[in-house]
């Protein structure tokens, strides 16, 4: 379990870095990497059903990262002529607030207590 957040982590770091630190990616590509890879690692984690602790947090992680790169999104269907840069307050704030929230999930204890 501590693998998968880790990897969720890294993968949502290194995403929000390529798009806002180079801007080599663009932002809606990234956001349709990111959705579908969040709903996978989430799926998967709920297969796998670790510790309840680790299993709270990683689901906030996980929908903060829905909520964050699923806002690009909504913003490119609702205006597909977007020229200019948009102005996404929740788009730029919740994908590293997700990875750190993964950090977190992967630092707590992995074990079950009876």
């Amino acid at each position: 379990m501590r693998t998968l957040l880790l990897t969720a982590a890294a993968i949502h770091a290194v995403l929000f870095s390529i798009v806002f630190l180079t801007s080599t990616m663009d932002v809606i590509l990234a956001a349709v990497i990111a959705v579908p890879l969040s709903l996978a690692m989430g799926a998967f984690a709920l297969v796998r059903n670790g510790p309840v602790g680790t299993m709270w947090v990683g689901t906030a992680a996980g929908l903060t990262a829905l909520l964050g790169w699923g806002s690009w999104l909504i913003l490119w269907a609702l205006d597909r002529g977007r020229t200019g840069a948009a102005v996404n307050v929740i788009g730029v704030l919740l994908p590293p607030i997700a990875a750190v929230t993964f950090l977190v999930a992967a630092l707590l204890p992995q074990t079950r207590r009876a």
